[in-house]
């Protein structure tokens, strides 16, 4: 099983190479938990996460207007549940 040690050291190995985190989505059906990451280098969009498994890692492509969109709405939806969390 992935731990949050090999994630951070995932994360620092993107940054290393270069990609720049943008931001969570949430629901997507491959990852684990049904939640990835969104990465950009240059040009180029990819979504990271652990599969359904929780052994190994992924790295799909995507497009740009797709992973902006789906960054957004995550992050909306995280917001709203914040804010409802702490009425």
């Amino acid at each position: 099983m992935v731990d949050e040690t090999d994630i951070n050291k995932i994360d620092e190995q993107m940054q290393k190479d270069g990609w720049i985190f943008l931001g969570p989505i949430l629901h997507y059906e491959k990852a684990l938990k049904d939640q990835a990451l969104v990465y950009k280098k240059s040009d180029e969009y990819i979504v990271l996460g652990i599969d359904k498994t929780g052994v190994n890692t992924f790295k799909d492509h995507i497009e740009k207007n797709t992973a902006e969109k789906r960054v957004k709405e995550s992050m909306i939806e995280i917001s709203k549940h914040m804010l409802r969390s702490s009425l």
